[in-house]
């Protein structure tokens, strides 16, 4: 079969692959761009994130007309590998012995304050959807709004380098806990609101209701599993992972390797468990970050270190992915909604924020500058993925209409990324003074 396969390829394509001849110049040079934009960003202190979006909505996605277009497959190994590794990465950051004293404000912060933002958001925009796009399905909007929830880290991250050190210390140590509690927090959210809103058979007000009951309770019991496989395996792995770094580690590059073998076999072992891949490899980097390793082996900040290229990569991946999927003559008939949409998020967030973090601890300027800082960008797009999967099986989708309504659900999630992305850079810089000299 695979002879037959060779034998009949384009002559086009690359000898023994079906690749088709330029496809590694070309995607290395699309590489080299993102890195060229993201320098260029960094002078001119504006986000990186929207520059790669702007790059991959650039290319043209018949660039390559030999090469077969991507299928959904490929698309859930990509932003499921891409979604693991910034997780992964975002557990390495969340050092608890930075946050003390407030580790109860961040924990309610990433879990209470997220679902009170999401809770806000939803209730505004389902009369402003019904008003401007009445065929929008509520079921759709919903998880539209659930891929917003995760801020994220590397957008935090640009933001902060942005600010030149305008936002003070405990306070980027708190917006680094929220970003990973959010992006656990997120997920969870979507996978149980996904489940609620799927079709279910019925005959009947009585058996819809049951049915709905019955869904409420299955999800719910789906969502507890995940968490309990996902903090088991992720105990399991980062309990037993400063033994093998002591025991097997040798220098830095091995260390980045083992970083990632233990990645793997977190998410392994949490899918075996009970799928909760996720909520492993999170709790896993915790452990990672906040465990004891012999003296003077490795900088306590030493795997962040080593596993920023691959949080690095796996973010503009996910960035070029999405950019690349929106055709930009979807941008135009979105923009009555996601508008809205990327005005009442950040107010939302904002009253989210004032509502969970203590007036006794944190000054009206603190919550201004952490409801500031709320980035969106590479986990709420990669979950659009996760969207366009489920929407031939969410109430009120027309199977024949899910793949045009996909594209236009993640065009308006463009839109909302790109538009908070710049309006909260430049709302901050305004917000927050100049560091002394």
């Amino acid at each position: 079969m695979l002879l037959l396969l060779l034998q009949t390829a384009d002559p086009a394509h690359l000898a023994g692959t079906l690749l088709p001849r330029g496809f590694f110049l070309g995607l290395g040079l699309i590489y080299l761009s993102a890195l060229m934009l993201d320098r260029l960003a960094e002078r001119l202190r504006l986000p990186a994130a929207v520059a790669i979006l702007l790059l991959g909505l650039a290319i043209p996605s018949n660039v390559l007309p030999q090469a077969q277009p991507l299928g959904s497959l490929q698309l859930e190994t990509i932003h499921r590998v891409s979604l693991a590794l910034l997780i992964f990465y975002a557990g390495l950051k969340t050092d608890l012995r930075r946050i003390q004293g407030v580790r109860r404000a961040c924990l309610g912060l990433g879990t209470v304050g997220v679902l009170i933002t999401l809770v806000l958001t939803g209730l505004v925009m389902i009369p402003v959807a019904a008003a401007v796009q009445p065929a929008l399905p509520l079921s759709a909007l919903l998880l539209t709004v659930c891929c917003l929830a995760a801020t994220d880290s590397g957008a935090l991250e640009d933001l902060l380098a942005a600010l030149r050190h305008r936002v003070p210390e405990r306070l980027e140590h708190v917006l680094q806990v929220e970003a990973a509690l959010s992006t656990v927090m997120a997920l969870l959210v979507f996978g149980f609101l996904s489940g609620i809103l799927q079709v279910q058979p019925h005959q009947g007000h009585q058996l819809l209701h049951a049915a709905m009951a019955g869904g409420w309770m299955q999800q719910s019991g789906a969502v507890a599993l995940h968490v309990i496989a996902g903090m088991v395996a992720g105990l399991v792995v980062g309990g037993l992972a400063p033994r093998l770094i002591d025991g097997l580690v040798r220098s830095e590059q091995q260390l980045l390797l083992v970083a990632v073998a233990l990645a793997f076999v977190a998410y392994g072992f949490g899918q075996i468990l009970g799928g909760g891949g996720l909520v492993a490899v999170f709790v896993a980097g915790v452990f990672l970050s906040n465990g004891h390793y012999q003296i003077n082996r490795f900088e306590r900040q030493a795997l962040g270190h080593v596993m920023h290229p691959f949080n690095t990569a796996a973010e503009i991946t996910v960035l070029l992915l999405l950019g690349i999927l929106v055709q930009p003559v979807e941008l135009i008939p979105v923009l009555p909604l996601a508008l809205p949409l990327a005005l009442v998020l950040p107010l939302a967030r904002l009253a989210g924020v004032w509502l969970v973090l203590p007036a006794t601890i944190f000054s009206q300027h603190d919550r201004l500058t952490v409801a500031g800082c709320g980035l969106r960008s590479a986990v709420p797009l990669a979950l659009a993925v996760s969207l366009a999967d489920e929407l031939p099986n969410l109430r009120g989708v027309a199977a024949e209409a899910a793949e045009s309504l996909g594209s236009g659900l993640l065009a308006m999630l463009f839109v909302v990324v790109v538009v908070d992305l710049c309006a909260q850079t430049v709302l901050m810089r305004r917000l927050l003074p100049a560091p002394a000299v």
